[in-house]
């Protein structure tokens, strides 16, 4: 027998993440004054987040809202994770 219309697929579990598990991106932002660039940090398990908006997206920036990030969340850090790391995507000349 074939599923039936009312049969679900079972739910995947999602895995579990302790706090203190960041996710990091960044997001170019239009202004009237021009280009802007918000650093994001978000715990995957609390969704606690942490911004700054800056005027540049190059490695010191990125690295100074890394640093940034443990004086603005109340609890420890135990993992940074970024998808798109800067210094993939612009290499040093």
């Amino acid at each position: 027998m074939c599923c039936r219309a009312t049969d679900k697929p079972k739910r995947q579990k999602f895995k579990r993440y302790p706090i203190g598990f960041f996710q990091i991106d960044i997001a170019e932002v239009q202004t009237v004054e021009g280009k802007l660039y918000l650093f994001v940090g978000i715990d995957r398990t609390s969704k606690f987040a942490a911004t700054q908006l800056v005027d540049k997206a190059d490695r010191k920036t990125a690295w100074e809202s890394v640093e940034h990030l443990p004086k603005v969340v109340p609890y420890h850090i135990h993992t940074i994770l970024t998808d798109n790391p800067y210094g993939q995507r612009h290499p040093v000349r």
